[in-house]
């Protein structure tokens, strides 16, 4: 079971892997390099994917409960 604390830790993290791919996102819609494009476009599916393992693992722990 995890503390308040570290839930609240976990939370923040969430938003921020969030933020990473809306902002990846955004600079891979705004930059004309098809390699860069790319790279962008993998770094916010990375910060996607992981903002839905945590989520997946947290929804589960509270179903636990």
């Amino acid at each position: 079971m995890l503390s308040s604390k570290e839930l609240m830790h976990l939370e923040d993290f969430l938003g921020l892997e969030q933020n990473c791919a809306k902002t990846m996102n955004f600079f891979a819609s705004n930059v004309q390099d098809a390699q860069t494009k790319q790279l962008f476009q993998q770094l916010a599916q990375k910060s996607q994917q992981h903002f839905q393992t945590i989520s997946k693992h947290l929804n589960a722990g509270q179903n636990l409960q």
